[in-house]
């Protein structure tokens, strides 16, 4: 049974503290994060890489983390529909590498089952770079 009030999280406090259930009518939530993992050379650029959505439930991305990384980077994402969500690729040092603070996604990005987070990168470390990035974010699931 859904709450009869749905409340929105807070984008800026910790995932680890919890929130409420917001999750729409007929569906549920479930904490859930996809990991991208590339190894590149010195002042590699790579475009158009791929994270695949499984099938069986949408994803909200909610926040960005940078688990592993060997030197600096830069890399640009992309929504479900192929838009950059930035005008130019980020530096990795604007990104969290805390894993009890993640970077915040505010407002959430939806990718539909079946889809997938594009994402362009770039080492700009001048040596190779072994990275991880996690997507945090829930997988949501109909249930009606």
């Amino acid at each position: 049974m859904q709450p009869s009030t749905t409340y929105l999280p807070n984008p800026f406090a910790p995932v680890g503290y919890g929130v409420n259930d917001a999750s729409p009518e007929s569906y549920i939530d479930r904490p859930f994060t996809y990991l991208y993992d590339v190894v590149l050379t010195a002042n590699e650029q790579l475009t158009g890489q791929a994270v695949a959505i499984d099938t069986d439930s949408d994803f909200l991305w909610r926040a960005v983390l940078i688990a592993t990384a060997d030197g600096l980077f830069t890399v640009r994402f992309a929504d479900a529909s192929n838009y950059y969500l930035s005008s130019s690729q980020i530096s990795s040092a604007a990104l969290s590498t805390f894993g009890g603070q993640p970077f915040p996604v505010v407002p959430e990005v939806l990718y539909p089952a079946g889809g997938k987070i594009t994402l362009d990168i770039t080492d700009v470390s001048a040596d190779d770079n072994t990275i991880e990035i996690a997507f945090i974010g829930a997988k949501r699931f109909r249930y009606r």
